[in-house]
């Protein structure tokens, strides 16, 4: 499960209502005394106080679950609130609002939770453009798509059974899709002794087909290009009805850093863009050798300068760009873009997303 980083249990307890992880703990089969107020100074004990460990490890992620789709799916919380018709409090934490989603069916903290992975599995993508846009997405053709996924993690013997579930958002087609891996073992402490156990890890992927531009985004969990390969191909045959796969959709160049490194970049900014600074690139040196090098700082390019090296010397494999977004009345936003040709970018899902994408169309770095 993706997982945000920064979760703290107090912060989180302080923005639920009481009543709510009542009774959130009440249908987990985990007795609360008669007025009992949850706070951030007794969150700790009271689960502490939960004697079955896998419990209480189970619990804890839930929660975190719930917090991160508070923090980074607000807008689809409101989406999940309106399709199901769950009442909420004027200006009520989105703490609260989540554990109301979650509270109410499986069904509405589904789509809340399917599209905050959509937002945190969008921050990387590999981009595969299509030459002809004849997809369909009709109810067979959805089904044999997932059909070919399922018989594809079995053929591999990944898993034998594939959680695939299918969302759209804003003429977008998004594919969640949940298996298996191959089996891995580890050490454990059992009853006093060292015994093996074997798993199978679990992984999660996505994919999602923009209809505006026929580009095929992938987000391999594990990052393994036999599946994303095969993604493309299973993809292409069952939504755009194509036999084959042309070899350009796997390769072709969907971003480049030729603006970057030839100096035509501008990092001035535009009437949505304060400004952008180029805060990290990776290069190639060749020579007798290849010397791969990274240089990161606040700014790239007066690095360069301070050394006194050409960055037109060397191959750029990746780079850096922090945007500056401009906001009335409050201090410009920062979002860090990764781009790395030939197809992927490290771009966030966030309100800003679309001004930026727009800043490196207009700079020739993104190409679609």
């Amino acid at each position: 499960m993706a997982k945000h980083r920064s979760f703290k249990i107090e912060k989180f307890v302080t923005g639920v209502s009481s009543d709510l992880l009542k009774t959130y703990f009440t249908r987990k089969n985990v007795p609360v005394a008669d007025g009992f107020v949850f706070d951030r100074n007794n969150i700790h004990d009271f689960l502490d106080g939960i004697s079955d460990e896998g419990k209480r490890s189970y619990i804890e992620e839930e929660l975190q679950c719930i917090n991160d789709i508070a923090d980074r799916a607000r807008g689809y919380l409101e989406q999940a609130k309106r399709q199901y018709n769950i009442a909420v409090q004027d200006d009520e934490p989105s703490e609260t609002t989540a554990m109301r989603v979650f509270l109410h069916s499986e069904e509405a903290f589904s789509l809340a939770f399917d599209f905050y992975l959509y937002v945190v599995y969008s921050e990387k993508l590999s981009h595969h453009k299509f030459d002809h846009n004849n997809c369909n997405f009709a109810e067979d053709r959805v089904a044999q798509l997932k059909a070919a996924i399922v018989q594809y993690f079995k053929d591999t013997g990944k898993s034998e059974h594939c959680d695939i579930r299918y969302r759209t958002n804003n003429g977008k087609h998004i594919v969640l899709i949940a298996h298996g891996d191959f089996m891995k073992t580890h050490l454990i402490f059992k009853d006093g002794k060292v015994d093996i156990q074997s798993f199978r890890p679990a992984r999660e992927d996505m994919l999602v087909f923009d209809t505006r531009n026929c580009v095929l985004s992938v987000n391999a969990g594990g990052w393994s290009e036999a599946d994303k390969k095969r993604y493309i191909e299973i993809f292409g045959n069952a939504i755009l009805g194509m036999d084959q796969v042309p070899e350009a959709t796997f390769n072709n160049t969907l971003v480049v850093l030729d603006p970057i490194k030839n100096g035509t970049f501008s990092y001035s900014g535009n009437d949505n863009v304060e400004s952008v600074l180029l805060t990290e690139v990776k290069v190639k040196c060749r020579g007798t050798k290849v010397i791969k090098v990274t240089i990161n700082c606040g700014d790239v390019r007066q690095a360069f300068s301070d050394l006194n090296i050409s960055m037109q010397d060397a191959e750029y494999v990746s780079a850096k760009l922090r945007f500056y977004i401009k906001r009335s009345g409050k201090k410009a936003k920062s979002i860090t873009v990764e781009i790395k040709p030939p197809e992927n970018t490290k771009l966030p899902e966030k309100a800003e997303k679309g001004i930026i994408e727009a800043y490196l169309h207009d700079n020739g770095v993104l190409l679609t």
